[in-house]
């Protein structure tokens, strides 16, 4: 009697494993093919993107912040696709701000200011890589740079649609 309980025991609890790690392997099968839906529509997005594009020059430009500056962004497509792009973060009076902007506000916001530029050549770089504004990723401390090159970008990009 014992040891027909012992093995029953054993069935049950072998069958309860068996149910267990096919459930795992489904999960991972479907956040697999999770995984795989998004790089296709990525990729699909990406494609129709290229496809609208126009060949040419265009230039976006954002709105101002508090202290009227701006960021310009010139978006240069070639074969439908993105080839370069130009960042220029200009002051109030429209010129680039440079390795001077920020020494006003102490060593600290120099430091910041001077990132947020260095950043905003960085978004232009993966929009030319990546081809497409949306998957450009804000730098932390310069969010208010990214806000305004996306905004610049989208609105170079819709010209060349």
């Amino acid at each position: 009697m014992k040891k027909k309980f012992t093995m029953a025991t054993v069935a049950m609890l072998s069958l309860t494993l068996v149910g267990c790690g096919g459930a795992k392997n489904n999960a991972k099968e479907n956040a697999a093919k999770e995984n795989n839906k998004k790089v296709e529509a990525t990729a699909n997005a990406k494609a129709e993107t290229a496809a609208m594009l126009k060949d040419g020059t265009y230039t976006g430009k954002s709105s101002e912040d508090k202290y009227g500056g701006y960021v310009e962004v010139t978006i240069t497509v070639a074969d439908g696709k993105i080839s370069d792009t130009v960042v220029k973060n200009l002051d109030k009076e429209g010129k680039e701000k440079g390795e001077d902007y920020g020494k006003e506000a102490g060593e600290d916001g120099y430091k910041t200011a001077q990132m947020t530029l260095e950043a905003s050549q960085e978004y232009g770089k993966e929009l030319t890589e990546k081809g497409s504004v949306e998957e450009v990723e804000a730098i932390s401390g310069a969010t208010q740079s990214y806000d305004q090159f996306v905004e610049a970008a989208n609105s170079a990009l819709e010209q060349a649609k």
